[in-house]
């Protein structure tokens, strides 16, 4: 990508067609109705933005000097790594005093995620995000409140989700299976109902109880379902794959789409640390689906629930779908 959008681009020091807007705000962090509020939560797009257009203009010097096939997956991966420095760097300067945002939480965005200590998070009980919901003892559920942006996405993934499992009551896991581009099968995320949530929800308990924290609140029994990461040795392939799909020379623009298309979902198979995954895998995609695309990549605001919850097939043609990129190629990419 040589052309004079890259060469502005290069000289300037960033791509100033990343901007906040490219980073819509998942919905599932607006739970509360409070335009003040949740102009606070928006504000972080900026900083996505001004992170992405550095990483947009390093990333295009590294490979411009790249020789050969490993040192370009070597400067995306590169590149990757220090989008998660980044989020740990802001997670470490975060304003807030107190809370699972504020510094004190800061070593979990550079927490490793292992086959000992994996992902898990719980997809339902939409109601603890309601607005000015309250709990109750009695029930050990939430009560009232108003609906939210967030209440109304974890309602619907809750649904997508259930609908992964198959009718017989005794399939308890269901995992996210990608086609590797050399051809192998691998296990991406993991969703779990029944007695398999339940153990993911008792562990969750003492891990938070391990750390000090309140888990009068936590659900460990009825219908419950959870997402847990991909086994390492899963993720660690899924991911360099990734790398190595954005690292290819697209020439052709419908090639390029379909390599971001594809690696978008395989990243989010690959999580690599406990915090902080999310605004990482965000950021970079921005970055390298500029250089790739030649314009930023459009982002659903639940990108990462529809990786999570959705399969392989239906993530990218819906992902394919949001973009309003034509086949034009602007200039010669990278």
């Amino acid at each position: 990508m040589n052309g004079p959008a890259t060469r502005e681009a290069h000289e300037s020091g960033s791509d100033p067609a990343i901007t906040a807007t490219c980073f819509p705000i998942p919905a599932l962090l607006l739970r509360t109705n409070d335009p003040v509020a949740q102009r606070t939560v928006r504000a972080f797009a900026g900083q996505q933005a001004e992170t992405a257009r550095s990483l947009s203009r390093s990333l295009t010097v590294a490979l411009c000097s790249a020789p050969d096939m490993g040192a370009r997956v070597a400067a995306f991966i590169a590149a990757f790594e220090a989008t998660e420095d980044w989020r740990y760097r802001e997670a470490a300067s975060s304003p807030h005093s107190t809370g699972r945002y504020s510094p004190s939480w800061a070593d979990r965005f550079q927490t490793p995620i292992t086959d000992d200590n994996p992902n898990l998070f719980r997809v339902g009980d939409h109601t603890r995000f309601r607005d000015g919901a309250t709990w109750d003892p009695a029930t050990r559920t939430y009560q009232g409140g108003t609906d939210t942006p967030a209440s109304r996405t974890m309602r619907q993934f809750e649904t997508l989700a259930a609908a992964r499992f198959p009718q017989s009551p005794r399939v308890d896991v269901v995992c996210n299976s990608i086609t590797l581009p050399n051809g192998r099968i691998a296990d991406g995320t993991r969703l779990l109902r029944g007695d398999a949530a339940h153990r993911a929800a008792a562990e969750m308990t003492a891990r938070i109880s391990a750390r000090g924290g309140d888990t009068s609140r936590i659900t460990t029994s009825g219908h419950l379902i959870y997402t847990a990461s991909a086994p390492e040795s899963e993720r660690r392939a899924i991911f360099h794959h990734a790398m190595t799909l954005l690292a290819f020379d697209h020439t052709a623009p419908a090639d390029a789409l379909t390599a971001w298309l594809q690696a978008a979902y395989l990243i989010y198979q690959a999580p690599r640390k406990k915090r902080g995954a999310d605004a990482t895998i965000r950021t970079f995609l921005v970055a390298a689906g500029t250089l790739l695309l030649s314009r930023p990549p459009v982002l659903p605001h639940n990108i990462d629930l529809r990786a999570y919850t959705q399969t392989h097939d239906r993530f990218v043609t819906e992902l394919q779908a949001a973009q309003s990129i034509d086949e034009t190629p602007v200039g010669r990419r990278i």
